[in-house]
């Protein structure tokens, strides 16, 4: 069916369905869609020139805003870390620029640091993620439940790392590839979160709620606007309504989409602070108790037997047994 028909069709559905006094805008009708757009008239433009005013928003320039947010209280100037997130940009300046410029790439190295070079323990997104996920929350059966280690990720893990930081998550995955290298680097190191981290995350939080409520308004305006202008085809007030309710609608979008610009922006610099925060941590910082324990028994072990000149065999059992999991 051609277009032209098709507008045929609607408007003589609109004819026959909407009373005569709505599709003409008579009387009160035709006055309140004239107000309408009297006001829409005078609102969009301030909505365009703030569209228009905050591309800075919408840019790398938008990442000091996150000093506008204060950091948690129980975060001190590192949280444990051996530097800080804004020493980390001019102690491995490379690295960081690597992991803001090839993002994927970037946290393929960040994972295997924070694994400490292991790649025996790989999973799945460290199995952060196992369960079940989209319809499988209301169905049992249905697509996608996750479980972490049964997918033979043990075989090849590089190649599963691949997948996980470029297709896997969507166009998140290097994002959620790098929150699970950070949850796992600080569990297992028993680091806390960085000021600048905890401001950060304030700073995306607060600007996604400003997105997401004009990104709403503007979806109501645009249907507002195409049903007046459907359901009115003969009413000039309602077609100017129209008009300006549709131009307000594109003035939110534009500022919403320059909001989540931003937020992209601040999030890549970000990822490249902490990224290089964490190589650096990885290989100057404290070791984790994982890599600590073999060793410290292992010594133990040696000066038992240099002692008393015999072994404790529970204790060369459990330092065998960790060793073989290692």
């Amino acid at each position: 069916m051609s277009l032209p028909n098709i507008s045929n069709e609607v408007s003589s559905a609109v004819s026959e369905t909407c009373p005569e006094c709505w599709t003409l805008g008579c009387g009160p009708l035709d006055s309140l869609f004239s107000l309408t757009a009297d006001a829409l008239e005078c609102c969009t433009p301030i909505a365009e020139y703030i569209a228009a005013t905050i591309w800075c928003c919408g840019s790398p320039i938008a990442f000091p805003l996150i000093y506008c947010f204060d950091s948690d209280p129980h975060t001190n100037e590192t949280s444990g870390w051996a530097i800080s997130m804004e020493q980390a940009p001019m102690r491995q300046p490379l690295l960081c620029c690597f992991s803001m410029i090839g993002l994927p790439c970037g946290q393929f190295f960040v994972r295997r640091h924070a694994l400490g070079g292991d790649m025996t323990r790989y999973r799945l997104w460290q199995g952060y993620y196992d369960g079940p996920h989209c319809f499988a929350r209301h169905c049992d059966g249905a697509p996608i439940t996750i479980e972490s280690g049964t997918y033979g990720e043990q075989d090849c893990p590089n190649a599963f790392l691949c997948f996980e930081v470029s297709v896997l998550g969507g166009m998140c995955s290097s994002c959620c590839a790098f929150e699970v290298s950070r949850r796992l680097m600080k569990e297992e190191r028993e680091l806390g979160i960085d000021p600048t981290e905890a401001r950060q995350e304030k700073c995306i939080n607060f600007a996604g709620g400003i997105a997401a409520s004009i990104h709403q308004w503007a979806c109501c305006m645009y249907c507002t606007s195409c049903c007046v202008g459907c359901c009115a085809p003969d009413s000039e007030g309602a077609q100017e309504c129209s008009a300006e309710a549709r131009r307000a609608s594109q003035a939110c979008w534009s500022i919403a989409h320059t909001i989540y610009k931003g937020m992209w922006a601040v999030k890549i610099i970000a990822i490249g602070c902490m990224s290089s925060q964490m190589i650096h941590e990885d290989k100057y910082g404290k070791q984790s108790p994982l890599k600590e324990a073999p060793e410290s028994m292992k010594m133990e072990r040696e000066k038992i037997d240099h002692e008393n000149g015999n072994e404790i065999p529970m204790v060369n059992a459990f330092t065998d047994q960790y060793a073989q999991h290692e």
